[in-house]
């Protein structure tokens, strides 16, 4: 599960990969808090959709399972589908995922993180992994509009809510995500072609499949480790949050699996 993005995305840069979109009113824009975001706090952010016109709209992230039928409920749960495992959108027609597979958009991002388990740290190490030579770029989604209830007013409202998609990881992502439960799985990072595509409103189950079986080659991935994102320890002083750090030890580069044996040591 992919847990932590960096919504630090900027408007106009959207405005210009996207010719002609519209803005929602009171668009959501986060300048500066939304470098490090965690999905558990189910954040809003302006998200890329086309609904018969390409728009920019307020989303959140984690998508409300509607099967359940009691609405307390069901919030509670949304934490369970901020991700979307691309092999049940068309593979798994009792899938939840296959039901919403025409309801494509693009989450607008600088990065996302993930944590390695490397030996000799007691806790693991957080990336900021990016796609190289692009200062910012879309992760598809699935999204879903539900009718919800004010659970103070009892007032019904819209609800737009979204999922990312994720895959099976590359060879790098791999060597970063190597533990827990869902180890060895990455966003589905695309090419700029594909990212204008998924948003058709023609793109067959056939078209969607063929951007399922795409894997971003290895070289096209950029991290480097970054300042613990979980726990109450504060930032260095003038450290932003997806900045390199310097972990005061040599960490294992890319393609090790643990620095030599005299650098090993408990963090």
């Amino acid at each position: 599960m992919c847990k932590d993005i960096s919504f630090h995305s900027e408007i106009q840069i959207v405005t210009k990969d996207f010719q002609g979109i519209k803005l929602a009113p009171d668009l959501a824009h986060y300048p500066n808090d939304m470098i490090h975001v965690s999905c558990l706090v189910l954040p809003t952010h302006p998200i890329v959709v086309n609904r018969k016109t390409l728009a920019l709209a307020n989303m959140s992230w984690g998508v409300v399972p509607q099967f359940i039928d009691d609405p307390t409920e069901r919030q509670a749960q949304r934490s369970n589908y901020v991700n979307a495992r691309a092999e049940r959108i068309i593979d798994d027609k009792r899938s939840y995922w296959y039901r919403l597979r025409k309801n494509r958009c693009l989450i607008p991002a600088t990065g996302i993180y993930e944590h390695r388990d490397v030996k000799g740290f007691k806790n693991k190490i957080p990336y900021h992994v990016s796609i190289a030579h692009r200062e910012q770029f879309y992760v598809p989604a699935l999204y879903q509009i539900s009718q919800e209830v004010d659970q103070s007013t009892g007032e019904i409202f819209s609800f737009a809510s979204f999922s990312m998609i994720t895959r099976g990881a590359n060879e790098k992502m791999s060597w970063i995500h190597n533990s827990g439960d869902n180890k060895h799985r990455m966003p589905l990072f695309l090419t700029e072609e594909m990212e204008q595509a998924w948003v058709l409103e023609d793109l067959s189950d056939s078209d969607m499949n063929e951007i399922f079986h795409y894997s971003i080659p290895s070289e096209k991935i950029q991290h480097h480790p970054v300042f613990s994102l979980r726990g109450k320890k504060a930032l260095p002083e003038g450290q932003e949050r997806d900045a390199y750090y310097d972990w005061g030890k040599k960490l294992p580069i890319y393609g090790q699996e643990e620095p030599p044996e005299e650098q090993l040591s408990l963090f």
